[in-house]
């Protein structure tokens, strides 16, 4: 072999192995150090900052087990998202199990993990375990029913709930909500229209307890984070009264919804006093806004969007809070109070209290004894200066926005849970709102779906002829 063959071959051989080595260093650089990207228009799989402040604060390492085969419609949205969350943080342990190809490790990991029911997610950290199932994880429009139309997807819940789950089995503590009754308040365990089991299922998903509770021994009772006064139809006692300034005092924290005072057997609480001297007033009205009128509504329903700055409005731009029937609520000076408005109406709404004539016509006119808008319709207050755990309250002019029969509209539910997880302080679940999925939809005329039938059936094979006569003509001459 010549001299220059060798040394031909010998360069060859070793551009070949330099090739080969860069290769391998360039994808071992890639796995190493990568950069995701999110291209939806809606952001559909871009982590917030509570869940990337959630998973820099992990104290454990947290398992999740997907039990989904790829053919589950929400699939590749969910393997998407905890794989944004395994890239965020080494403490996320995801694994995806398929039941179809996979029946007996399936079997195995159902059994550990007592799962019986098919597309669920399970979140696992030392002994405590979080669910989180196909249903939870979306909100569907079923108005095409009729019609014959699938459902459609109109929000992505995906970082909600594993937000949630993920501080669940990390925590190992669950807060208490304890809701009071004996004075036709709110009924918790109540699935009627007007009860509030729904609201309480949301806060077991969101790892806090919830009870019911009375005051009539005189003080709040032990193991209480937050206290929640939905509605109340009849006066609170001195005693009851003297029970919850204590908890206050003692750093206690209150969720308080007035509704209006229409009269009948309504009466009221008592408790504005007690609200008033720590930041917040009350002023029996029926709150109307000719500006967010609702179609099938009366006039008295108020579709709120308008929210101040506050870590309970977090995460709410772009939603809205539906009070069916809501009174005015505004801030007021008070000792050692410090007081902020969380939501009100547009500038065209104002508080009717001329409650007699709007319940015998139907009809409001605003005047200058009404409460002017825009007009308050909740607040949050907290105790001001330094001290060690500050009394919390949240006060909003209406009831009915959290039973069974609206909780579900608009941002309700987590205009509400917001203001729990503020209350008992687990501002790092707040404010992560459903992705609405891009929903893309091309719609041709006559002319243009005939101009692409010509086009696919006539213009590319012949283009293809036309290339080979050119071809076959130039290699005869």
């Amino acid at each position: 072999m010549s001299r220059a063959r060798i040394l031909t071959t010998s360069t060859t051989a070793i551009a070949i192995v330099l090739a080969v080595a860069l290769t391998f260093m360039v994808n071992w650089l890639g796995y190493r150090h990568y950069y995701r990207a999110d291209w939806t228009a809606a952001r559909m799989y871009t982590l917030s900052d509570k869940t990337l402040s959630t998973l820099k604060t992990l104290q454990n390492e947290v398992r999740v087990i997907v039990f989904m085969t790829p053919q589950t419609p929400l699939f590749e949205d969910t393997k998407e998202l905890l794989q944004r969350y395994a890239a965020a943080s080494p403490r996320i342990k995801v694994e995806f199990i398929d039941p179809d190809r996979e029946p007996l490790r399936t079997q195995q990991l159902a059994q550990e993990f007592g799962v019986s029911a098919a597309n669920t997610v399970v979140f696992a950290a030392a002994d405590r375990k979080k669910y989180v199932t196909a249903d939870q994880l979306a909100e569907y429009d079923y108005s095409g029913f009729q019609i014959g139309q699938q459902p459609r997807m109109k929000g992505f819940k995906g970082e909600e709930q594993f937000t949630s789950a993920i501080l669940g089995v990390d925590n190992p503590r669950q807060p208490k909500v304890c809701f009071v009754s004996g004075h036709g308040e709110r009924p918790l365990d109540d699935f009627s229209r007007d009860g509030l089991s729904q609201f309480k299922e949301a806060l077991l998903r969101d790892n806090m307890q919830a009870e019911s509770i009375t005051l009539f021994g005189g003080a709040v009772p032990e193991g209480c984070d937050a206290l929640v006064i939905a509605g109340p139809t009849a006066p609170y006692t001195e005693v009851e009264k003297n029970a919850l300034r204590s908890y206050l005092g003692d750093g206690g924290r209150l969720f308080v919804l007035l509704d209006p005072m229409l009269g009948g057997q309504q009466q009221p609480s008592g408790l504005e006093p007690l609200l008033e001297a720590h930041g917040v007033r009350s002023v029996n009205s029926v709150v109307v806004d000719p500006a967010r009128r609702l179609p099938f509504f009366d006039l008295s329903a108020v579709y709120a969007s308008d929210f101040r700055s506050h870590p309970v409005t977090t995460g709410l731009e772009g939603l809205a809070v539906l009070l069916p029937v809501a009174r005015a609520v505004t801030t007021v000076e008070a000792e050692g109070a410090s007081s902020s408005i969380l939501l009100t109406t547009s500038e065209a709404g104002w508080g009717e209290t001329d409650l007699s004539r709007l319940l015998a016509s139907g009809q409001a006119g605003k005047d200058s004894t009404d409460v002017p808008g825009p007009v308050s319709l909740a607040v949050a207050a907290q105790q001001g200066g330094e001290t060690d755990r500050p009394w919390r309250l949240v006060v909003v002019g209406d009831a009915d926005f959290l039973t069974n029969d609206y909780l579900v509209n608009a941002g309700n539910r987590s205009f509400a849970l917001n203001a729990v997880g503020w209350l008992v302080q687990r501002e790092a679940s707040l404010g992560i709102a459903p992705r609405q999925p891009e929903q893309v939809s091309l719609f041709l005329s006559q002319a243009q779906m005939r101009t692409i039938t010509l086009i696919s059936l006539v213009g590319l094979p012949g283009l293809a002829i036309a290339v080979g006569v050119i071809v076959w003509w130039r290699r005869r001459r």
